[in-house]
């Protein structure tokens, strides 16, 4: 295919404004620790505390025989005690790092590639965009306060929040965090809140996210992660198209509902610096229309999967900078 017939093949694939699937590799770029930092990172802070127990041992094995930390965890069932000091040391390592980037965003003036395509998704009627994304990190939302949109995510108040369920249908980024946030956290009671930027922990309060292993299919059937579930089967369910970015579909009970539009050929873009091998199996056994992006073999150079035939071009369009090009 000529250039202009890829790009015109992309540009169609995403003209009816997109549902958002954002994965951890849209973060990597900003400093934010992916799955091999933070098993390195659950070791050296807790090996120590947890020698002595059976699963946390079968855990560093298996991290130290070369898994990665989602197999790792995979049949592993930690007792209370050990999963909210995983879900605490999860939450350290990915806050410090989230406020690194905040402050370079507040007095650096860094930016973010993400506000701009958000920006001009924005434009199309009526003013609507849905995200799913599985990331802890605030990166969306900074994006979003750099294009000054809009953005909800179901939990309302003012400092103290607590989950509504509600998203506006127009004027807004509907952005629905399926395995939790930095921001969320779950009190002496059980009930999840919302208590924006906390630095620091808080006596009385667990962070709401949902980490790798066993108990993630557990967790996401319950509470307010069931209802956030729900609000995202309900997006995908009048998803036009999907743009997922940096996302690995390593999430059985979110990517489902994904692949059974993208059977019936309800176009499926995937845009990562590179397709892991799960994700290209999945698409090319599901999707009828799927466009991949990612970083080419040579330097300068990407390569684009339209329906199982493979292009090469000059050019870094796997980024999202680079996705704008192709789309402006």
């Amino acid at each position: 295919m000529e250039r202009d017939d890829i790009f015109r093949a992309i540009q169609v694939a995403v003209e009816d404004t997109p549902l958002l699937m954002i994965g951890s590799g849209s973060s990597a770029p900003y400093g934010l620790p992916g799955m091999q930092e933070l098993g390195e990172h659950l070791l050296k802070q807790l090996d120590s505390k947890y020698s002595g127990e059976k699963c946390w041992n079968t855990f560093r094995e298996n991290l130290q025989a070369g898994q990665d930390l989602e197999s790792a965890l995979s049949d592993i069932t930690f007792p209370s005690d050990i999963l909210n000091d995983v879900k605490w040391e999860t939450w350290s390592l990915i806050s410090s790092r989230d406020f690194d980037l905040f402050g370079r965003i507040l007095f650096g003036h860094q930016e973010l590639a993400l506000s701009k395509l958000l920006k001009k998704l924005y434009q199309a009627t009526p003013q609507k965009i849905d995200i799913i994304t599985t990331n802890y990190d605030r990166v969306v939302e900074y994006a979003c306060d750099l294009a000054q949109i809009p953005v909800a995510n179901g939990f309302y108040g003012c400092y103290h929040k607590h989950f509504d369920k509600d998203f506006p249908l127009k004027k807004s980024v509907n952005l629905v965090k399926v395995h939790g946030s930095l921001d969320v956290f779950c009190d002496t009671h059980d009930v999840a809140v919302s208590v924006p930027m906390l630095k620091d922990r808080v006596p009385g309060l667990i962070p709401e996210i949902i980490t790798p292993g066993a108990s993630k299919y557990a967790a996401v059937l319950t509470g307010t992660p069931r209802q956030l579930l729900s609000a995202a089967d309900e997006r995908i369910g009048q998803a036009r198209s999907f743009l997922c970015i940096g996302y690995g579909f390593n999430d059985a009970q979110i990517q489902e509902n994904i692949l059974t539009k993208a059977r019936v050929g309800v176009p499926v873009v995937v845009l990562t610096k590179e397709v892991s091998d799960h994700a290209a199996h999945l698409l090319a056994n599901n999707a009828k229309n799927y466009i991949s992006i990612q970083e080419g073999k040579k330097k300068n150079t990407t390569e684009i999967c339209i329906n199982k035939e493979i292009e090469i071009l000059d050019g870094t369009f796997w980024t999202i900078d680079g996705f704008m090009d192709i789309i402006s």
